[in-house]
């Protein structure tokens, strides 16, 4: 029964993610082993829609850790833990959180070595930055201590580079690049320090070739003379911003794009979800979750109001015009979506 209530919301919430993003872009899915232990590790800009658009484009059922702090709401621990989401603890949470991710780690491990997957963020925490960020050590914790308790079983990381063009605006495009496989046992040693410390060396390299990577002591400068569009491409820019550091290219001015009436045409079709996001919006203490919070309002509020106002129609004039209304409002979104 959850295999099907997983399968059904991995449905629905990559629909709505497609009637989202203007354009969904995924690339290296050949580098994912079908039948292996496999740690997926991501950069992490733009908060739960990070773990979503992975777990939606993926050949793989999709386990992965999120801060405790998102499951305190009782409804949405629900929804966490139907889309297979497992609470890690910080110091900042209050509890004892060495202790408590001890059985966290421990669970990860019995996932591993039943042959199934793990999706980590080792930044820790999410950042609009383009830029990889130190990588904590929580993966390679798991990693080691799964090779000591199944020493002749494959164990992979497969690093995962997500690039928007924008985390905040509606509507945006995202990539998804599953980089090259990288084999764990081999870099397995007794010595923890000496294990950790090359295997991160190892990710964080991949991770900086999949993902648009701008140099700290750099990123004011450099990220005024790249366009949006540029950050989907990280091969291709990544050599542009090492020229750019080189050369101090000038500032490119950039221009805000105008919504076309399919937008205003969604906006007047939904406007108790435009309503609820203009409150809910100055709530938002962290800027990463603007994106989730409007998908959220996409997946719930946006069906509600049209089923509401659909059924409305099916009893004034039947359901041919109510089937219509359906059918329009949701042709609305998608052009909205795929045209501004």
């Amino acid at each position: 029964m959850d295999k099907i209530v997983y399968k059904l919301v991995h449905l629905y919430v990559k629909a709505g993610l497609h009637l989202f993003y203007k354009k969904i872009t995924v690339s290296g899915l050949k580098n994912i082993p079908k039948n292996e232990a496999v740690l997926f590790v991501a950069n992490h800009q733009n908060a739960m829609m990070d773990p979503i658009l992975i777990a939606t484009h993926n050949s793989r059922i999709m386990y992965f850790l999120a801060r405790a702090s998102a499951f305190k709401n009782k409804i949405a621990a629900k929804l966490l833990n139907t889309i297979h989401a497992i609470a890690i603890y910080r110091v900042r949470d209050g509890v004892n959180s060495k202790k408590l991710n001890i059985e966290v780690f421990k669970k990860c491990i019995s996932l591993l070595s039943n042959k199934k997957t793990l999706l980590i963020f080792p930044e820790g925490s999410h950042s609009r930055k383009r830029q990889i960020r130190s990588l904590r050590a929580g993966f390679s914790k798991i990693s080691h201590n799964f090779l000591q308790e199944n020493p002749k079983q494959k164990l992979y990381i497969v690093p995962v580079g997500l690039n928007f063009t924008n985390t905040i605006n509606y509507p945006e495009k995202a990539s998804i690049i599953y980089g090259k496989k990288i084999e764990v046992n081999r870099f397995y040693q007794e010595n923890y320090r000496k294990f950790t410390g090359s295997l991160i060396k190892e990710v964080q390299t991949s991770l900086k070739k999949i993902t648009v990577h701008i140099p700290e002591t750099n990123y004011e400068n450099v990220s005024k003379n790249l366009n949006e569009e540029e950050y989907l491409t990280p091969t291709k820019t990544n050599k542009k911003i090492a020229e750019l550091i080189i050369s101090n290219t000038l500032k490119i001015h950039k221009k805000k794009a105008k919504k076309n009436i399919f937008y205003y045409l969604m906006v007047i079709n939904t406007l108790s979800a435009f309503i609820f996001w203009y409150w809910l919006r100055p709530k938002i203490k962290e800027k990463e979750f603007i994106s989730t919070a409007k998908f959220s309002i996409g997946l719930t509020i946006f069906p509600l109001s049209y089923l509401f106002k659909g059924l409305l129609v099916l009893n004034i004039f039947g359901s041919t015009y109510a089937f219509l209304y359906l059918l329009l409002s949701v042709m609305v979104v998608f052009l909205s979506t795929k045209t501004n």
